[in-house]
């Protein structure tokens, strides 16, 4: 009994001893960062711990630290230069902020090339939170500051934001467009048939077609009546040509142009346009100042039509403020309260800049002139400009001449915009002896808007067709948010003064949810001299029943009478995939006549279908319209008929093919290539086709269109392309053949050795640099902790690897051999050349 006993426990012992000798691995794990992505980085595991690199870890989220020759020492600062710390493996201690952390000699492993720590202490003392997953071999890390490869991600991400808002890329290459001399791309067309059922009938016939000639677009339209005669002004042709790049004349047009003007026209126009306006909408200019309070220290997020723009950190009394970019349009401004706990607070506001503001010392002009269709011959000219004199000011002027008119042919006028405030905008014009009108607008910090417009008309003028002498207008508007209901009202009132009378209207609008409906609830009043004032309220919901059955009940009251004056219901229900049929019953109780319409469309992929049949008490008409486009490319063998329209929109198809030869064109013998994935901003439809080619189409033309392209499902990872982002300006009418070439990528491999007491032992952490015959630098690649490096990437040629000579000049150890030749002969699927060794052996 004794002997057993006693073997019991020596081998108790020997057990406790063996688990206290735990074996440790160095491996790569996989260091996943919060914000700022994952990598691999070298470790060590013991047992149930992981030791991370510390110079892996800080280099990766971009915090300064230098080891010294033999990493026994780390120093460098956190975040700020002020947090300067000093890891010690010597002593086996840590100091941060004036505070020294005594660690235990176990916490740390250190090897030729690295230090590692114990990972708990990258949070008990830099408050990076950790956690590993032996399973996966990964390590999630948090942090509740702000790290510097954080901040730079979100930086690179605001400013691709904001490039995205101006729509200003930058890409890896551009493509511009060609200038062909003729070329016909593109048709749009309409027919539309009504029957009565006494007997009359009539057909419509529309057929656009869209061309290039010399470079520029020229857009013709045939409009056809069966009831009416064929006449030159209710036909459409313009020739434009467009260079956005030219800074006196962007657009030079001519045909039927457009040519807005304050005196009353009715016809076409035929003559000549100038302007060194671009054809991109504008999006922003200059800045105004947004500022608040929120509680201290919190974070402050900026989104812009829910993009981020920028973010910041409250001070001390909370207060934070942002140069907010003033964008064209209505805008949606949000910003985000993040506290230090994780709380999360919301706040929305919406802004409106009037479109005639320009950005600083930009000027902009536009001048019109030809003969007006009106049987007499009229000439009119046209010629403004504008002028940004500030951020705050746009100034413009021009004059105008109208041939037809009696007296006062020639309009002088001037017209100014002001931002007197960050929401508080001022419009004012003056056309000499016609009239002078304002806009004013202001937006609320809560949201509420108010307008005010104001027009006098000359008592003699006859340039414009109006028989009342001023008009003045306001209107109120304001969001409604509650735990009941969500929505929009507005108050609008205006007045047409005569030279005897006054004519008065005012209007409320409600519209929003509450309780699961939508619902719309407007009154409108009329009020003039001598008359009964005229007052109804239409309101009108929708329900959504069974079988995604939709009823839009509506109806009319009428406050003169005290009754209801009219009611129409409307039933709807999609049916198949593209179609929905709709039924609708409209009754007047004050003349008791009733209507009742169903209706029948259906977007087919190549065409637009629809039936319409009305009936009356002793009456019925019906209708039949269908409506299409082409697109008509030989040299891309495309001919496509689709419902969406194609006239003065671009298409572009991508070819991506495997450049064998290396010139970036694609020959005869060289394939396709399957699985390039294209990413555009913008089109109508996207058509990826068998043989791997892509075809986009309705995009906007003359701009630059950014284009990602996407290798991740082509088939093999040898396979590469150079720019994978295209900046690419398309004409309107015309389909644009892109070719990608696929460039075969080679790897190379090899082995890291250290030798001690004449073994070679696999070593990682060390820099393998490889260099072309030019002696530019391709790659530099780290061994791992077996001593395996490896590298895919390498073009057809000859290249030279070497070890980093300041790395080993700081271990104080020489390679040999002290570099190695190779050469990449890809072919089709590529090259790999894994003969490459070199052994380290410290210098004497």
């Amino acid at each position: 009994m004794y002997n057993i006993i006693s073997l019991f426990l020596l081998s108790m012992i020997a057990f406790s001893a063996a688990a206290q000798e735990e074996d440790c691995d160095e491996v790569l794990v996989l260091l996943q960062v919060k914000y700022i992505g994952a990598t691999e980085i070298s470790s060590v595991i013991c047992g149930s711990k992981i030791y991370l690199s510390v110079s892996e870890v800080l280099d990766y989220i971009k915090i300064r630290n230098i080891p010294n020759s033999n990493f026994t020492t780390i120093e460098g600062f956190f975040i700020n230069q002020n947090n300067t710390f000093k890891i010690d493996q010597n002593t086996n201690t840590i100091s941060y902020k004036e505070e020294v952390y005594t660690l235990k000699p176990s916490d740390f492993i250190r090897t030729k090339t690295n230090l590692f720590l114990n990972a708990s202490y990258f949070n008990q003392i830099f408050g990076l939170e950790n956690n590993f997953s032996f399973r996966s071999l990964s390590v999630e890390m948090v942090s509740k500051l702000e790290l510097p490869a954080i901040r730079e991600a979100r930086l690179l991400e605001m400013r691709d934001n904001i490039n995205k808002m101006k729509m200003e890329f930058k890409a890896d290459t551009t493509i511009v467009r060609d200038k062909p001399l003729l070329h016909f791309g593109t048709a749009n067309w309409a027919v539309n048939t009504i029957q009565q059922s006494e007997g009359s009938h009539s057909e419509r016939l529309l057929l656009n077609l869209g061309d290039i000639v010399a470079g520029g677009e020229l857009t013709t339209m045939l409009n056809y009546t069966s009831n009416q005669p064929i006449v030159a002004k209710n036909q459409f042709y313009r020739w434009r040509y467009v260079n956005n790049e030219n800074k006196y004349i962007k657009q030079f047009t001519l045909g039927k142009i457009s040519a807005p003007s304050k005196a009353t026209i009715l016809f076409p126009i035929i003559g000549a346009q100038i302007t060194n306006a671009s054809t991109q909408i504008r999006k922003s200019f200059g800045t105004y100042i947004l500022s608040d309070h929120t509680q201290a220290n919190w974070t402050v997020e900026l989104y812009i039509n829910n993009v981020l723009i920028d973010y910041l950190q409250a001070d001390a009394n909370g207060f934070f403020s942002f140069n907010v970019p003033l964008m064209y349009g209505r805008t949606e401004v949000t910003l985000r309260y993040y506290g230090p706990w994780g709380e999360e607070q919301l706040f929305s506001n919406q802004f409106v800049v009037p479109a005639l503001f320009l950005p600083k010392k930009e000027i902009e002009y536009t001048i019109s002139s030809g003969i007006i269709e009106d049987s007499k011959g009229s000439i009119f000219t046209s010629a403004k400009v504008n002028y940004g004199l500030s951020n705050h000011v746009t100034l413009g002027g021009g004059i105008e001449y109208v041939s037809s008119l009696e007296s006062n042919k020639s309009i002088p006028f001037l017209n100014s915009s002001f931002r007197l405030s960050s929401q508080l905008f001022l419009t004012a014009s003056y056309y000499s002896k016609v009239l002078y009108d304002l806009n004013l607008n202001y937006t609320t910090p809560k949201n509420l808007r108010f307008d005010f417009d104001y027009s006098k008309y000359d008592k003699n003028q006859q340039a414009v067709r109006f028989n009342y002498s001023e008009m003045r207008k306001a209107s109120i508007s304001m969001p409604h948010r509650s735990s009941f209901f969500s929505g929009t009202s507005r108050f609008t009132i205006q007045e047409n003064l005569f030279s005897t009378t006054k004519f008065t209207t005012s209007e409320f609008l409600l519209s929003g949810n509450s309780f699961g409906f939508n619902f719309n609830f407007t009154t409108n009043a009329f009020f003039t001299k001598n008359q009964k004032p005229s007052v109804y309220s239409n309101i009108s919901t929708s329900f959504q029943l069974p079988k995604r059955f939709v009823l839009v009940p509506q109806f009319r009251y009428g406050y003169d009478a005290n009754a209801m004056t009219t009611l129409q219901t409307q039933l709807r229900k999609p049916i198949f995939k593209k179609g929905y049929i709709q039924a609708s019953l409209d009754y007047n109780f004050k003349n008791q006549n009733s209507s009742f319409q169903i209706s029948f469309t259906h977007n087919f992929d190549h065409i637009n279908t629809g039936f319409s049949s009305v009936f009356y008490k002793n009456s019925a008409s019906f209708s039949q319209s269908a409506s299409g486009s082409l697109i008509f490319e030989p040299q891309a063998n495309f001919v496509r008929f689709n419902n969406q329209i194609s006239v003065g929109r671009a298409s572009v198809k991508f070819v991506p093919f495997l450049d064998i030869n290396g010139n970036g064109k694609k020959e005869a013998k060289e394939p396709l290539v399957k699985g390039v994935q294209i990413i555009v901003m913008g089109g109508d439809r996207q058509l990826v086709n068998p043989d791997g080619t892509t075809i986009i189409t309705g995009l906007e033309p003359y701009i630059n269109n950014y284009v990602e392209l996407n290798t991740a499902k082509v088939n093999s990872i040898a396979w590469r392309i150079n720019n994978k982002t295209l900046n690419c300006t398309l004409n309107p009418n015309q389909l644009k053949i892109i070719e990608i070439p696929v460039v075969v990528v080679g790897e190379v491999s090899g082995m890291v050795y250290r030798k001690e007491n004449e073994q070679l032992l696999g070593t990682g952490g060390l820099k393998v640099a490889i260099y072309d015959l030019h002696d530019t630098l391709i790659a530099s690649i780290l061994s791992e902790p077996d001593g395996y490096f490896s590298y895919l990437g390498l073009k057809s040629g000859q290249y030279v690897a070497k070890m980093d000579s300041l790395q080993l000049e700081n271990l104080q150890i020489k390679a040999s051999p002290s570099y190695q030749t190779f050469e990449i002969d890809n072919g089709i699927d590529g090259a790999f050349i894994d003969t490459l060794e070199f052994v380290l052996e410290k210098t004497k």
